[in-house]
């Protein structure tokens, strides 16, 4: 399943220079067992947005905990839109 992780470091510019560097330390990967699709920053460095996949939402919330520290973040199941026709057509029939 994916799952769509937002960030929010704003307005605390001590906690996102401290994101900012355990990123550059350790890549900011998620653990074993999530797969990260895309990951897009701000502009103005103020969050983000992470595209993960993963069937064990336990890891989810391992990651969650290891940034959840520093920046509020927030997870949501999400649907691309062929899964989306599918579960639709299945509802409406």
């Amino acid at each position: 399943m994916k799952f769509m992780l937002t960030f929010d470091w704003s307005p605390d510019t001590k906690k996102r220079a401290e994101g900012i560097s355990r990123f550059q330390k350790t890549g900011g990967l998620p653990p074993v067992g999530v797969k990260l699709l895309g990951r897009w920053t701000r502009a103005d460095l103020s969050g983000g947005y992470d595209l993960l996949e993963t069937e064990d939402a336990k890891k989810l919330l391992e990651y969650s905990y290891v940034w959840g520290d520093l920046m509020d973040l927030k997870v949501f199941p999400v649907l691309d839109d062929d899964d989306l026709s599918v579960a639709l057509e299945s509802v409406m029939e």
